[in-house]
């Protein structure tokens, strides 16, 4: 670990963030300081003590189980739902698509009624 006083107005370290304010000495890990130094954001201090900062990772919390049960029922009603939408969908779908092809071929056929119809008129 090392002592190292902060130069930069504007450095932030940690899981969270946490703004590090300048003037003030910090206990950080070799490397850390290193990059610091390197980078003229702080400089070594030979201070008797500094705030200690730790690099903390958060770990994600444990599944809730109670919960997930309720979750997952509400989820697979909501997918049957779903299907069952999908499903009249196709059907409608369908039914559009005969009812077009029988007005189709009623159109075809009163016009090739008309085309009789005007040959023999002539």
């Amino acid at each position: 670990m090392a002592l190292v006083k902060i130069l930069s107005a504007n450095l932030f370290a940690g899981a969270s963030f946490q703004k590090l304010e300048a003037g003030v000495v910090y206990d950080v890990d070799d490397a850390i300081a290193e990059k610091w130094l390197a980078q003229g954001k702080a400089e070594k201090t030979s201070e008797k003590k500094g705030e200690k900062l730790a690099f903390e990772v958060a770990t994600p919390p444990a599944p809730v189980s109670a919960d997930s049960s309720a979750l997952q029922t509400q989820l697979d009603a909501a997918l049957a739902e779903v299907q069952g939408l999908k499903d009249a969908a196709e059907t409608t779908a369908t039914a559009h698509a005969e009812a077009l092809d029988a007005e189709q071929q009623r159109a075809n056929a009163a016009e090739a009624a008309l085309a009789e119809a005007t040959k023999k008129a002539k």
